[in-house]
């Protein structure tokens, strides 16, 4: 009898032990959902890029033998630079802002030593608009287009062979750009991205002295971008 009243007790203790916690798990509310960091706010990062040219040009010398050059002006080459902007996020998944941003690249050039010409991007700037989508709080997929300027450096050694010498004309190129790109938030603060920008640059003309040469950039300016930026949204 004694043996059966102890089991009896040790059986209400642990049916009372495993009520009581499924009662506390019936009240226990699970933390909330971890909450990315706002969108809207300024930003400031920096990038790399690949740069694509398509170009050619018309060159008219005072002397026909001072004309040995190709019209093609085509390559590819590198860069970097520096980006800020605003985003405004407007609800829904929606977001809008602003962006500007500096960036430096390398040369393309005319490899034929009959030719010897190039040109120089030694500055790249624009600024756009901007509009997306956010999926799932932290993926932007987004489009953007606005204003392009180009600081060319046109240049080749011009004169008979082999007495040449290499003369070269600086000029800024207005234009227009659009593209788009996705962005993806890995912190509340650090955003990564990667886009493509297609630039629509104007014609422009290079003094070298000797002669003028028009520049046509018939198939445009590509920018393949890969950038890191760090956001203040979490701060307003």
């Amino acid at each position: 009898m004694t043996k059966f009243l102890l089991r009896l007790s040790l059986c209400t203790a642990a049916l009372a032990a495993v009520t009581t916690t499924v009662a506390h798990a019936a009240d226990y509310e699970p933390p909330p959902p971890e909450m990315r960091g706002s969108w809207t706010g300024p930003y400031v990062g920096a990038f790399v890029m690949g740069v694509g040219v398509e170009s050619r040009y018309d060159a008219t010398c005072d002397d026909p033998a001072d004309c040995l050059i190709d019209p093609e002006m085509s390559g590819f080459t590198w860069g970097g630079g520096l980006l800020a902007g605003f985003n405004y996020d407007i609800g829904n998944g929606f977001l809008v802002g602003v962006e500007g941003d500096y960036g430096w690249a390398g040369k393309v050039d005319n490899d034929d030593p009959g030719e010897a010409t190039e040109m120089k991007m030694k500055d790249i700037a624009t600024l756009r608009a901007r509009a997306g989508y956010i999926f799932n709080d932290d993926t932007l997929f987004y489009a953007t287009g606005g204003a392009a300027w180009i600081k060319t450096t046109f240049g080749g050694e011009v004169g008979a062979i082999p007495d040449r010498e290499f003369i070269d004309d600086t000029q800024w190129v207005s234009g227009w750009t659009v593209g788009g790109g996705i962005e993806h938030a890995f912190s509340e603060s650090v955003h990564a991205r990667l886009e493509y920008l297609y630039l629509d640059m104007q014609d422009q003309e290079y003094d070298l002295d000797v002669g003028t040469v028009d520049l046509e950039f018939d198939g445009g300016v590509h920018l393949i971008r890969a950038g890191l930026t760090f956001n203040f949204g979490n701060y307003f």
